[in-house]
């Protein structure tokens, strides 16, 4: 490889990797597992809020968190296909990963701290741009020490795996391997699955649905 000539890969994975430099780079199974159990401890507390995680503004909340996780079209930050395009909201909120119970509390802290890090009231939605999300999950998604200023960032970066695996996983969609080069087509079987595992929704047959 040329010096300066950087890969597929590795230009999709810096595209927007401020979420690396958090700490939250590692998407292996014993994070993901660990991130889940953080989450679903998180439930209770968030109940007590008395907002539904499916609440249509939690929803709105997660939706721009995952745009700003992997950006894409639907908050005008990049025209490549993002966590929206592939159906990463779904997937959040899918049973499987036991994790929307906490979306309420991470939807309370986030609209709190855009006027605070921003210095005016605005909603964290996708209207919001793209740079000012970025500074507002940072400030979430950081350890403290490292620059945060919440004492739940494990939370962010517990829902920020769910985001990179769904996209990068084949989850739902093959647009995000696809777009940074990845064979999207596989029977679900090693050796013909490129990723030497068998994901959920996978079928013997061809791509997951």
């Amino acid at each position: 490889m040329n010096a300066g000539v950087s890969s597929p890969i590795e230009r999709e994975l810096t595209r927007r990797g401020f979420v690396v430099g958090a700490g939250a780079s590692a998407i292996g199974l014993s994070a993901l597992v660990q991130a889940l159990r953080c989450l679903a401890d998180a439930a209770p507390a968030a109940a007590q809020l008395g907002v539904a995680p499916g609440d249509s503004a939690v929803r709105a909340t997660m939706a721009a968190f995952a745009d700003t996780v992997v950006p894409g079209p639907a908050g005008r930050a990049d025209p490549n296909p993002g966590a929206l395009e592939v159906g990463v909201l779904d997937e959040l909120y899918d049973p499987f990963y036991g994790a929307s119970g906490s979306y309420p509390l991470l939807h309370e802290e986030l609209q709190l701290t855009t006027a605070r890090v921003l210095g005016r009231v605005v909603p964290f939605d996708l209207s919001l741009p793209y740079h000012d999300r970025e500074r507002v999950v940072l400030d979430r998604i950081a350890a403290p020490g490292s620059g945060g200023q919440s004492p739940n960032y494990v939370l962010y970066q517990g829902a920020a795996i769910i985001v990179y695996v769904a996209y990068y996983g084949t989850a739902r969609s093959d647009a995000g391997p696809r777009y940074i080069g990845f064979p999207p087509a596989s029977d679900g079987y090693w050796p013909d699955h490129s990723y030497r595992v068998r994901f959920r929704r996978m079928t013997r047959h061809g791509n997951p649905r």
